[in-house]
């Protein structure tokens, strides 16, 4: 009867430790302080945080949230695996397609009456906007705000989302550059109305970014799953889930 009951266990016993055993590789990455929707709940949630977990769903990631100028340069302090928000920079880093896109306005307070047509115009009065902005915003918006410009001296980025609208709420005539989404979300949130600013209608440029890795891997790892995003309309869901505008969807529009 023993034996019985050892030659029944014995093969259960072996397969058991003959499985294999995946353990899903860790990774951290740059991210940006809380900027809601794309960023919120010390990085546990939001847009991006989705976008990034889901495009590398066999991976367990750990977030390391600081400020806009400081991510860029992160994975050669030795701090991070990948970046997030990025410009091609380096040769020695493996780059991503477009993942994430900003969709930014130049917004100034109605009761300023303050008239913007074109990005010239923003020098005459007080720019609040992210760090890094003066390289982001294209070749006009950089000759007028780049540090040492004769413009600089009216002109600050700031490291945080939340910073740069509350510097805003609290500056008479202030202008703040930023993405609608996120102006929108803090200034709901700290109890200001959408109707007491105005939106400047010429059009700013829309802010694409691109992940940076240390390995090459991770990288392909990583744009196969956004395809995948993109493909199944599992991207565009996550718009919606998030209140982004359709405007802000990198994917490549369907044949």
């Amino acid at each position: 009867m023993g034996n019985w009951h050892l030659n029944t266990l014995i093969p259960w016993v072996i397969v058991f430790f003959s499985a294999p055993c995946t353990i899903a590789k860790e990774l951290k990455v740059a991210i940006s302080e809380d900027a809601p929707p794309y960023v919120m709940d010390h990085a546990k949630s939001g847009l991006e945080i989705e976008i990034i977990s889901q495009s590398l769903s066999g991976y367990s990631i750990a977030f390391a949230q600081m400020g806009w100028g400081e991510i860029q340069g992160a994975i050669d302090r030795g701090v991070a695996d990948a970046e997030a928000n990025v410009h091609e920079a380096s040769k020695n880093l493996f780059y991503s397609k477009d993942y994430i896109a900003f969709i930014n306005y130049a917004i100034s307070k109605k009761k300023d009456n303050i008239t913007i047509n074109n990005v010239s115009d923003l020098a005459e009065h007080p720019i609040i906007t992210w760090q890094g902005a003066h390289r982001d915003l294209g070749p006009e918006f950089q000759a007028l705000f780049s540090p040492g410009s004769s413009n600089s001296h009216n002109y600050i980025e700031l490291q945080s989302s939340q910073e740069q609208v509350e510097k805003f709420w609290q500056e008479e005539g202030a202008i703040i550059v930023i993405d609608i989404s996120i102006f929108s979300y803090l200034s709901k949130q700290s109890g200001h109305s959408l109707e007491a600013v105005s939106l400047h209608n010429f059009k700013m440029p829309t802010t694409k970014f691109k992940m940076a890795f240390k390995k090459e891997e991770d990288r392909n790892t990583f744009d196969l799953g956004l395809s995948k995003l993109c493909s199944s309309g599992a991207y565009r869901e996550l718009l919606r889930k998030y209140g982004v505008t359709p405007a802000a969807d990198v994917c490549p529009p369907k044949k």
